[in-house]
């Protein structure tokens, strides 16, 4: 039966895709409001149901909990870089419904298909890739190299937020540094522990998820009423819809950072699994974090 929905997921996803596309072409106020969203979570239908057929599983056949969980955990993740948008002022966000409970609902919504869109996409693109059988190189992780890793990551950030016309590209591959040596101490899913043992499929999978999840966000902003939408010191030409072509490359490494991010966060909560109080604190912390970030965004990137 479980098998049988998910397959039909396939169709939920077009009917549903289809139906946000026609709605929104004869101008339905509502859907011009609410497209993203309802576009969005069709997609997830369908890339879910296309890895379910192709792989003979997929996140939300392995657990819909996790998944839906991957989406609450992907607000605060995104929330992050629109913290750093308040000072770098790279996007602004534009015909947003008035209401503030129809305002914020929505950014819960649009913000948590980020994680399950990446995730979706990379393991959909993992079937298409393989690890060399033959070991050929060894990427030594080192003490070092984590060091340096996690100061690179701080630097770059910083430099981002010092001088964010001039750096403001590198917050888009800050966290990767940051965030791995964390990661691979803390025993949690790790670029490094994989480049380690010469396993490359994982990296090339995110990063081109990133990518291609890029191409479909941006694609489906420039059509829908609420949108956002970007300037981009000496970078800002060349667009492709609402995004500069060089801001492509910035998706590439946001895959990355995703996949770091959500493996970290994972790796508290399963360590808090067995301390409920601390478990219902670090929920309650994200989401206060959650409403936080949605007030400084409507003070400062909606227009």
């Amino acid at each position: 039966m479980k098998n049988r929905i998910l397959y039909l997921n396939l169709y939920l996803g077009l009917i549903g895709f289809a139906a946000a596309s026609i709605l929104l072409a004869l101008d339905l106020p509502f859907m011009k409001a609410w497209f993203y969203c309802f576009a969005w979570w069709s997609f997830l239908l369908i890339v879910d149901s296309l890895n379910v057929r192709r792989r003979g599983t997929s996140p939300l056949a392995e657990s819909a909990s996790r998944f839906f969980f991957a989406g609450f955990l992907s607000v605060p993740v995104w929330l992050v870089f629109e913290l750093f948008n308040l000072r770098l002022k790279n996007w602004s966000y534009h015909g947003l419904p008035g209401s503030l409970p129809e305002r914020w609902l929505g950014y819960f919504i649009a913000f948590a298909t980020v994680i399950p869109a990446v995730w979706e996409l990379a393991l959909f693109f993992q079937g298409f890739l393989k690890d060399s059988k033959k070991v050929r190189f060894r990427f030594p992780v080192g003490p070092f190299l984590l060091r340096a890793s996690f100061m690179l990551g701080v630097v770059f950030l910083a430099l981002s937020l010092a001088w964010p016309r001039l750096f403001f590209p590198l917050v888009w591959l800050g966290f990767v540094f940051f965030l791995e040596p964390v990661n691979y101490l803390r025993h949690a899913p790790s670029f490094f522990k994989d480049l380690e043992n010469s396993r490359g499929r994982q990296l090339a999978s995110w990063a081109l998820a990133g990518l291609a999840a890029g191409l479909v966000w941006e694609l489906l902003n420039y059509w829908a009423g609420s949108h956002w939408e970007y300037f981009i010191p000496y970078l800002n030409f060349g667009k492709v819809f609402q995004m500069p072509v060089f801001g492509y490359g910035g998706f590439i490494t946001f895959g990355l950072e995703v996949f770091a991010a959500f493996a970290l966060l994972v790796s508290i909560d399963q360590g808090l699994r067995r301390k409920r109080l601390w478990r219902a604190l670090f929920w309650a912390g994200l989401l206060a974090f959650d409403v936080f970030c949605f007030y400084l965004i409507d003070k400062g990137t909606v227009l």
